[in-house]
């Protein structure tokens, strides 16, 4: 009780902390409440494939051992006079049943909803966290922790955990560092902003019905796909980037002649993780995103073109002085006595321009590598795949995720459009390279 109403009053006078597990969201999870609803759900997707049926009894002691271990993840939303804030979610965390059409059907809006769940059907455990909360490598250190545990209790021996520095004591309590807003410790003052883009092309397209949301994933042979990004002097996310680039191209040209007009620019998001630069064990949100662009007006480009100007557009957005820059606009107005002072209602209407104007509306969609995913042996030898999935945007209603494990490269379009196109494109143009996909879809 003392926790929750520490919670409410700091809430109410604009309190920002960055230390504890409960209080404000951080700098990228703040804008989701006023974004999401039961179709935007804001909720990203990371599951694994065993070589058995689920034990539903050992996984639901196995989330009961984690969320004791992770409890700056069992939290819900609620609404203060001039911030949302994070607050215990009491009710136990119990396994849900999986469904054909993942990430739908939940809003983090909706009182006593937990910022997460655990699914699961047949041999699939699935992980599924709103972007308030985590981005994909806190999604993934929950749900590797999970799975060991998981085997553990199924008497599978586990070699090697020490080793792994995902994977935590779960008879430990958690460290401060897990939760720590790792934007506000990072921020430089002083920066200027980047400079302001133009609009970006969207694929055109009906939107499926609701609570529909249509994956298509492409697996591929990591070593072949590796080796076709070598080819053209490009990494594995260069290359990937470019294929949607380039499947874009084709639906610029093939849109109507007022949105060519329009809308020349074509935009391609790469979230990058920013832990990779500076130091942090933060489990909260910690990526930034830096965009692959191609002006139409300039004409229509071969793949090797658009696969050089994405190695290079990549290299020089990812330069560290120019992501500090980002953090530096990112965080800026959050730290302004002005800004903090403003009722939430007024934030949310601004925060919904902002996410169309300064997000959303600057890109025709995006790639997002969480690149191989490792576990401990014993686990590992039961493990037969992983997947990881976008969550679902009515605005830009068709992006990919992709994971690597065992081999195979694993390439997941989450789309709400009722459109194949993009998906049609992306995979023809990886044949085109010699690479041989096997496709398979849940609607």
């Amino acid at each position: 009780m003392a926790e929750r109403n520490t919670n409410i009053h700091r809430s109410r006078t604009g309190f920002r902390d960055e230390d504890g597990p409960w209080y404000a969201l951080d700098n990228a999870g703040i804008i989701m409440p006023a974004v999401s609803n039961s179709v935007s759900t804001s909720l990203f997707r990371i599951s694994a494939g065993l070589d058995e049926p689920v034990n539903l009894a050992a996984l639901q002691e196995a989330l009961d051992r984690c969320v004791r271990r992770f409890p700056y993840f069992v939290v819900e939303l609620r609404r203060g006079f001039f911030w949302y804030y994070l607050e215990p979610h009491e009710a136990r965390l119990r396994v849900q049943a999986d469904a054909v059409s993942p990430s739908q059907d939940f809003n983090i809006n909706r009182r006593g909803t937990c910022l997460f769940r655990v699914r699961a059907r047949g041999s699939r455990i699935a992980c599924e966290f709103s972007h308030a909360l985590s981005d994909g490598t806190g999604g993934l250190r929950f749900l590797k922790n999970l799975l060991v545990e998981y085997f553990r209790i199924r008497g599978v021996p586990v070699r090697g955990a020490a080793e792994d520095p995902d994977l935590y004591d779960l008879d430990a309590g958690p460290d401060a560092r897990e939760y720590e807003d790792a934007y506000n410790r990072h921020f430089t003052a002083g920066y200027p902003s980047p400079p302001p883009l133009p609009r970006a092309f969207h694929l055109v397209s009906p939107q499926l019905p609701r609570g529909s949301y249509r994956v298509t994933c492409g697996v591929v042979p990591l070593a072949a796909a590796l080796a076709a990004a070598r080819g053209y002097g490009a990494s594995l996310t260069e290359l990937l980037a470019a294929v949607f680039l380039d499947a874009l191209q084709d639906l610029w040209l093939a849109a109507p002649a007022g949105l060519r007009r329009r809308r020349p620019r074509l935009a391609v998001e790469v979230p990058v993780n920013m832990r990779k630069f500076y130091p942090t064990a933060t489990n909260r949100n910690f990526s930034l995103f830096v965009l692959v662009t191609q002006d139409m007006r300039l004409g229509k480009r071969d793949f090797a073109e658009i696969v050089s100007r994405a190695h290079h557009q990549l290299r020089f957005e990812t330069d560290a002085r120019t992501i500090a820059q980002q953090i530096s606009r990112n965080v800026a107005g959050a730290r302004k006595l002005a800004v903090r002072l403003v009722p939430l209602v007024v934030k949310d209407f601004f925060a919904k321009l902002l996410f169309s104007a300064l997000g959303e509306d600057l890109l025709s969609g995006f790639v997002s590598n969480l690149g191989p995913v490792a576990l401990p042996e014993g686990p590992a030898e039961h493990v037969e795949r992983f997947d990881f999935l976008p969550a679902p945007s009515v605005f830009n209603k068709t992006s990919a995720s992709v994971v690597s494990w065992g081999g195979s490269l694993y390439i997941n379009f989450g789309s709400l459009a009722r459109s194949r196109e993009m998906e049609r494109l992306y995979f023809t143009r990886l044949r085109s390279l010699g690479l041989p996909v096997r496709i398979e879809c849940n609607l």
